[in-house]
């Protein structure tokens, strides 16, 4: 259950973050307009808060993977190995020879 809230604070964190850096984006955007001020002003600023925005959403499709990697494992499926084998090498009679 710990695992669950957690990553529940993650993604809505991540969320949240995208949303702050879209309004902070509009508000420098509206400013530069209402204050008549030349494009290129505030060009840069915007194009960082886009490139912000781009890693943003990279770190917020990791966690969709992650979540999606945790169900799995949570529902016992066997895409994701969860324990050890018995031995961390293949013997003679694991190998088949290619002809």
């Amino acid at each position: 259950m710990r695992v669950v809230r957690k990553l529940k604070s993650v993604e809505t964190g991540l969320d949240e973050l995208l949303a702050q850096a879209a309004d902070l984006m509009a508000q420098i955007s509206r400013a530069r307009v209402s204050d008549d001020r030349s494009m290129l002003e505030g060009q840069r600023p915007i194009a960082r808060i886009a490139s912000m925005q781009q890693n943003l959403v990279e770190a917020r499709s990791d966690i969709v993977r992650v979540h999606a990697d945790l169900a799995k494992i949570l529902a016992g499926t066997k895409d994701i190995p969860t324990n050890c084998p018995q031995q961390a090498f293949y013997g003679p009679e694991d190998v088949t020879s290619a002809a």
